[in-house]
């Protein structure tokens, strides 16, 4: 009962410090614990405050953001990185064709020795050309690598080949692939026939006019070829 008046007191020393409120007589007050509860009265459940996490807004998924990101970000480096290549073969091979209309190939002794050839004789037959071609070769190799790197290491990095040319597909990339490797060898020969001992071969010889030949048209297979499948990859 003394815990009942010691509240009271307080109410009333509140109620008597608010401004406009007139004050209560402390006496007047009484609070009742043991009167029991009737049917009509109003009764009041004072729960404790509760968190409820499952009412919580659901969390922002940042992982999921973030891989959706990254398979953007690779797919748009594997499309740049195969059009590239795309383009530097066919730039390569352009360059090609044309060192070989100057050069000895299976179709004749070339424009150095006949007269007028491309890009003039000065440079078009003065290793000029061949070291711009070569230049590009190098740069479409490397390229290659890079991409075939990244398909390797990110697959998502891939397009998607639809499943009717995938066959195709298949095959042009082994062509490709074969393509790539054989043709910085059969130009270093067809230039250079010393790097095989050939230390006496004229560029009018059989040996490099027929590898010219063969180089200049498995360059343009090569370059159809990984065109083709970059096309597919969409």
């Amino acid at each position: 009962m003394s815990s009942a008046l010691v509240i009271s007191t307080l109410v009333s020393v509140a109620l008597a410090a608010s401004p406009g409120v007139p004050a209560l007589d402390a006496g007047a007050l009484t609070l009742r614990l043991d009167e029991p509860w009737t049917p009509g009265m109003p009764a009041v459940a004072l729960e404790p405050a509760r968190l409820d996490l499952e009412a919580a807004p659901p969390a922002i998924d940042l992982g999921g953001v973030e891989d959706h990101a990254r398979a953007s970000s690779l797919k748009a480096w594997g499309r740049t990185l195969r059009w590239s290549t795309a383009a530097s073969l066919v730039v390569t091979s352009t360059l090609g064709t044309f060192a070989a209309i100057n050069q000895p190939t299976a179709f004749g002794d070339g424009r150095c020795i006949t007269g007028n050839p491309i890009l003039g004789g000065d440079y078009g037959c003065n290793h000029g050309l061949s070291t711009l071609h070569g230049s590009a070769a190098v740069l479409s190799v490397t390229l290659y690598t890079a991409n075939a790197v990244l398909g390797l290491a990110a697959p998502i990095s891939r397009g998607t080949v639809p499943e009717a040319a995938r066959p195709v597909y298949r095959v042009l990339t082994w062509v490709h692939l074969g393509g790539i490797i054989v043709q910085p060898a059969l130009g270093l020969i067809a230039a250079y026939p010393q790097v095989i001992g050939k230390s006496n071969t004229a560029p009018t010889d059989s040996l490099p006019r027929n590898l010219r030949t063969v180089h200049v048209f498995i360059g343009w297979i090569t370059t159809a070829a990984f065109l083709t499948t970059t096309i597919l990859e969409n």
